[in-house]
């Protein structure tokens, strides 16, 4: 029997799950899909129902804005991330399509949704009365953790923002915690509250936000053991990293023909879909072109414009590229990326070495992991110098080690009982199969508040507890000293 399912895409990325390129293809095996998206089909499809949600994607105009540009400590970042949460939200809420929608309450069996603060949006599964998978497109952290009972203790568990492994020093482990504990109280205090108004504004009979905004039945992490450190994940908490992963198409003819003829070598360069190489600054720009100069290897670049001034003879610009299938190609030496999750899970897939010039959010961490794990260097896209790019160009290209790293964490990414299509398919049904698969959640954490998970209530009585013994005891000891005190007095009296 077909099942209905409604999936909200929030995400900045293009391969978010509720994508029309990628998750509606794992979905729709047996299902009948909804997908509300920031992202516009190119043509209409009868695959699926397409609602696209414009009013959200002018928040994430990459056009618009300048990413390069973006300057934000960690801890602002929190701020900024749950802003653009509120107002995506209420972007998402506004969209006449999607208000339609909302008033054939009975037509679901099940909803998914991205989640990135947009806990507002969990009442529509409350609304259309089904049970909810929620989504994350980086592994499991802050903004998703706390929505099935998922432990991160901040001593050995770094946060998204952090620039940090799991293994810190004591300030790094200091620094983290300040930043889990303003993760805690932008939600408790400042998140929920919001997106609490937000759901009443357009649900007017809607509970207090406590009462639904943690009943997801299964958490979908876009995270796999080849590129993420091991850390807690309860049961309801399923890794799906590389679900994107499409079967190789052919590549174009222009593009294959200079593969192949290739006698040195290919290097591939792409700062993503949000940071827009033609938007980089002059400054920048100049040092990649002189280094590359100097190359002998092809660069082929994803370069969002007709021409590139100054550009070298082994230079090749593309406004768009097959990623994919080129990190495939077997004469792909190296590439050089900005450290988006699915461009890192998509080199380590191919095996494919790199070079990771991060500039916001979890670029840094991802940056800051794969050098760990062996198959990168990194330079903070802001610190970039000629000598230093050159010098990290330059060791990647000689030394094998970092191939032979990028080789076996593929394997390991590889090494499956099934794949990660085949298990998001399954896991979406096993939901739908068990209503709700209750018996996957932690119930147990999810039932106490914030104080009572981070022990504040069993802390605070230790303490009441051993100060009313250390005053009883000082009192006891203060009355047995006055005592003895009266009693000499009296012998010397004597």
């Amino acid at each position: 029997m077909w099942k209905d399912i409604i999936v909200i895409q929030f995400s900045f990325e293009k391969y978010a799950l509720g994508s029309c390129h990628n998750g509606g293809n794992s979905l729709r095996k047996g299902h009948n899909i909804t997908i509300a998206t920031s992202y516009k089909l190119s043509q209409p499809t009868t695959k699926f129902r397409h609602i696209f949600l414009k009013e959200l994607a002018d928040i994430f105009d990459n056009e618009k804005t300048n990413y390069f540009e973006y300057r934000e400590h960690p801890y602002l970042q929190i701020y900024t991330y749950n802003s653009i949460g509120f107002l995506a939200s209420e972007k998402i809420f506004q969209n006449s399509e999607f208000q339609q929608l909302l008033k054939f309450p009975e037509q679901f069996d099940l909803m998914i949704m991205e989640i990135v603060s947009t806990e507002s949006l969990v009442y529509v599964a409350e609304h259309f009365k089904v049970p909810l998978i929620t989504y994350t497109s980086v592994d499991a952290s802050a903004w998703s953790n706390y929505l099935v009972g998922n432990p991160a203790p901040p001593s050995c568990t770094a946060d998204v923002l952090s620039p940090y492994t799991n293994d810190m020093t004591f300030f790094q482990r200091l620094d983290n915690t300040i930043l889990h504990i303003l993760h805690e109280l932008y939600l408790h205090f400042w998140t929920l509250p919001h997106h609490d108004k937000i759901a009443k504004q357009n649900f007017p009979g809607a509970p207090d936000i406590s009462e639904y905004y943690q009943k997801s039945s299964l958490m979908l992490v876009n995270s796999d053991p080849s590129v993420c450190e091991p850390k807690p994940k309860v049961p309801g908490m399923i890794e799906i990293g590389g679900y994107h992963i499409k079967p190789l198409k052919p590549l174009p003819k222009d593009l294959e023909e200079m593969l192949n003829e290739a006698e040195h070598g290919v290097i591939y360069f792409s700062m993503g879909s949000n940071l827009r190489s033609k938007q980089m600054p002059e400054r920048v720009l100049k040092l990649f072109l002189n280094a590359f100069s100097k190359l002998k290897e092809t660069v082929l670049w994803k370069w969002e414009d007709e021409d590139l001034p100054g550009r070298p003879r082994n230079v090749i610009i593309k406004k768009w590229l097959p990623q994919n299938e080129i990190l495939a190609h077997k004469n792909v030496k190296l590439f050089i990326t900005h450290g988006g999750f699915h461009s890192t899970l998509e080199t380590i897939y191919h095996g494919v070495p790199c070079l990771i010039l991060p500039v916001f959010a979890d670029q840094i961490t991802n940056a800051v992991r794969a050098v760990r794990f062996g198959y990168a260097e990194s330079i903070n896209f802001n610190d970039l110098t000629p000598d230093e790019f050159e010098r990290a160009l330059g060791q990647l290209l000689r030394d094998s080690k970092y191939t032979q790293v990028a080789q076996e964490r593929s394997r390991i990414m590889r090494d499956k009982p099934m794949s990660q299509k085949d298990t998001l398919t399954f896991w979406v049904d096993y939901v739908i199969r068990h209503k709700g698969a209750e018996h996957l959640k932690v119930k147990a954490s999810l039932r106490l508040s914030w104080y009572q998970y981070i022990l504040l209530d069993v802390i605070a009585f230790i303490i009441v507890s051993v100060l009313v013994i250390i005053f009883t005891l000082m009192y006891i000891l203060k009355i047995l000293k006055n005592v003895f005190s009266r009693n000499s007095l009296k012998d010397k009296n004597l």
